[in-house]
Parts: C-alpha cells; sequence; structure tokens
C-alpha cells in the first residue's frame, strides 16, 4: 500500500514539473512511510524523488520504515543542514506546512534550488483506496454507537463538559480509547457559535443540544454533527430545524462523478437562502476526511474542483441564530461510479430527548 501511495505522489511530482519533494506534515509522512512522526517544535522531513525516498527524523520518532533511507538527528544535531545534505539542486516542491523557520534557512544555505508549493500528497490522499474507506466506515459506525449511547444520557444541570465526558467514555467502553480533549458539545446559545468551546453551561428544558465530534480510529477520523432538542422544541427550532435537513439532503442529492465540490455547497446554499437563513450560514459545507480530520477536497467557491470516486467529505449545513439556538447536521459520504454512499446512519429526523 506504501508503495502505491508513493507512485501516486511521483505521478503528480511529473505533472507538477517536480525533481523532488519534501513532505512535512506528520500526517503525510505517516501516508507515505507508516511512521507517525511527532517532531513538536523540531524539523521532521521525508525527501521523495523519482527514485529515492529519504527520511530526516528525531531519534526519539525512529522506526525505521521499508525501502526508505533513515538519517537520525537528536536535539543537538542542526537540523536544516542536515536537510540540505538529503537534497540535489533543481526544482523543489515544498508542502504548505513547512515552517518559515526552516524554510528560509534553507533557501539562504541552496540558493540553488527552485521552491514550488506542491500539493502532491493532498491530491493523493483526496482519492481513498477500498481498504481506507472500509476504516473510514468502521470509525463512523462507532461513532453512530457513541451518539445513540450519549444522548441516551441527557439529564437536566449537566453541563456541556459533563455531557462531552460521556461521549469519551463511550468512545472507551466501544474500546478506542478516550477522546482526546473536549468533544464540541453546545447546550442552548452556545449551538449559536459554528466553532464552541464547551464549557459549564447547564443543560435546561428547550436547549438545541448539537454535538460535533469524531475519533481516529484505526488511523482514520470519524466526524459527525447532530442537533437534538431538550424535552420540548419550539416552533421556530423545527422550522430552523427542517431547513438545515432539508439543505443536508438536498446537497447530497447531486453527488456523484463530475459534479464540483462548489456545486455540493451551493445546493444547500439554495435551501437555507430561499428559506431567508443565509445571513446566519457562515461556513462552507463540506470539508475531505481520513487520517487528518480535515484534508482536502474542500468546497471553496470558484474553485472548479469536480468530484471523483474515492472521495471522502462531510456534507454539513447549518443555519445559526446569535445567542439563540442553532443547529447543525453532518454526514460523511465516500462518492461512487455512480452516486454516493453513506459513511455513518444515525437518525436525523427532529428528535425531542428527555
Amino acid at each position: 500500500m506504501i508503495q502505491n501511495r508513493l507512485e501516486s505522489v511521483r505521478a503528480h511530482m511529473r505533472l507538477q514539473g517536480l525533481d523532488q519533494l519534501i513532505v512535512t506534515q506528520p500526517q503525510a509522512i505517516y501516508y507515505l512511510t507508516g511512521l507517525w512522526c511527532n517532531p513538536m517544535d523540531r524539523l521532521d522531513a521525508l525527501v521523495v524523488t523519482q527514485d529515492k525516498c529519504r527520511l530526516l527524523c528525531y531519534v526519539l520518532a525512529v522506526i525505521e520504515p521499508d525501502d526508505c533511507e533513515v538519517t537520525v538527528y537528536s536535539d543537538t544535531g542542526v537540523t536544516v543542514p542536515m536537510l540540505s545534505s538529503l537534497l540535489e539542486d533543481g526544482v523543489t516542491g515544498v508542502d504548505g506546512y513547512f515552517h518559515s523557520r526552516f524554510l528560509l534557512p534553507l533557501t539562504q544555505l541552496r540558493p540553488g534550488l527552485t521552491l514550488k508549493v506542491s500539493t502532491c500528497v493532498e491530491d493523493a490522499r483526496m482519492i481513498k483506496t477500498d481498504e481506507e474507506i472500509q476504516l473510514l466506515r468502521t470509525a463512523s459506525e462507532v461513532t453512530d454507537d457513541v451518539f445513540a449511547d450519549a444522548f441516551g444520557k441527557l439529564r437536566e444541570g449537566m453541563t456541556e463538559l459533563e455531557l462531552g465526558a460521556v461521549f469519551s467514555d463511550s468512545f472507551m467502553a466501544h474500546g478506542v480509547g478516550r477522546f482526546a480533549g473536549d468533544p464540541m458539545v453546545c447546550f442552548g446559545a452556545g449551538s449559536a457559535e459554528p466553532h464552541h468551546e464547551p464549557g459549564n453551561a447547564k443543560l435546561k428544558a428547550g436547549d438545541a443540544v448539537c454535538v460535533d465530534t469524531g475519533k481516529r480510529i484505526g488511523g482514520y477520523y470519524s466526524d459527525m454533527t447532530r442537533t437534538v432538542f431538550f424535552r420540548e422544541v419550539s416552533e421556530e427550532q423545527r422550522k430552523v430545524y427542517n431547513i438545515v435537513l432539508e439543505a443536508n439532503m438536498a446537497a447530497l442529492e447531486i453527488i456523484k462523478p463530475g459534479v464540483l465540490m462548489s456545486d455540493i455547497h451551493e445546493a444547500a446554499c439554495k435551501v437555507i437562502r430561499d428559506a431567508g437563513y443565509m445571513d446566519f450560514y457562515p461556513h462552507r459545507t463540506s470539508h475531505g476526511i481520513g487520517i487528518d480530520f480535515h484534508e482536502e477536497p474542500y468546497d471553496v467557491v470558484g474553485r472548479p474542483l469536480p468530484v471523483q470516486p474515492g472521495m471522502c467529505f462531510s456534507v454539513e449545513p447549518g443555519i445559526y441564530l446569535p445567542g439563540r439556538f442553532g443547529v447543525r447536521i453532518e454526514d460523511l459520504v465516500v462518492v461512487t461510479k455512480d452516486g454516493y454512499s453513506l459513511l455513518n446512519h444515525a437518525p436525523k429526523e427532529l428528535t425531542v430527548v428527555g
């Protein structure tokens, strides 16, 4: 599998006219070597050419990958000169994660390098293999079960952080470890913040309860959002929920090879715009998912990126009424040869809990 990934990246390098590629993102290094690097403030880098693969790696992280030469450094090592020794002059791609405090000294040390920002690894990662899709599907199925378990434990007076702990404990009970940090749990007015930081807000009757979370399981992420209502739901909450659900379904309906990512976004927007709530939908509809929580493909307005079989991404429209409540519904899909397949299957109909 690693060799196939390298060959895909090399094909993209040829298309982009690159003699060599410097990869510094830990997830991308893992993708091409099977080695999880965590250099923290240090520099780890993978240099890929058409016939070689060389890894510069901090000593504490080294597990020698197959078919890759490894150069180990310690905290006393000078990493930029060491990276320079692995490079030839020529057209060199760098990923978007190469820290400037390492990149700028490299340009001074090696003026013979012609540097270009490269998306070779991102382009390769956009198309998932059957094995990757199965890992994504398994992670989503576990997350379906966790949501059902956790929403069944809602109780008046519990805090957002306490419900987050219920989600984390449920992941642990399913044998995949606890959530790293706090799941995004939103009660009431907090649900009107698309990237709400959970805190000590207490659950009360009539609150919208919006939870957006997922977990890396087997190396691949799940990601799902569901909004329910605690004990009662107002007519306005019901109206907004049904608009968001319609937007979610409208976006899903058009997914098939050849459709633009931006068209999927527009399908959701049209429903929300026609209902008069477009001013309250501030974010994109889709992001890719895989070994990273957010990765290509993204729906960028004006970017003509066509959907292809094997792409996996979210569909997550929302409406957020400041100071009052918000609703988001998020599914993950994999694109098939003639449409799409859902990765998660948690219920989406309006639900009142408690």
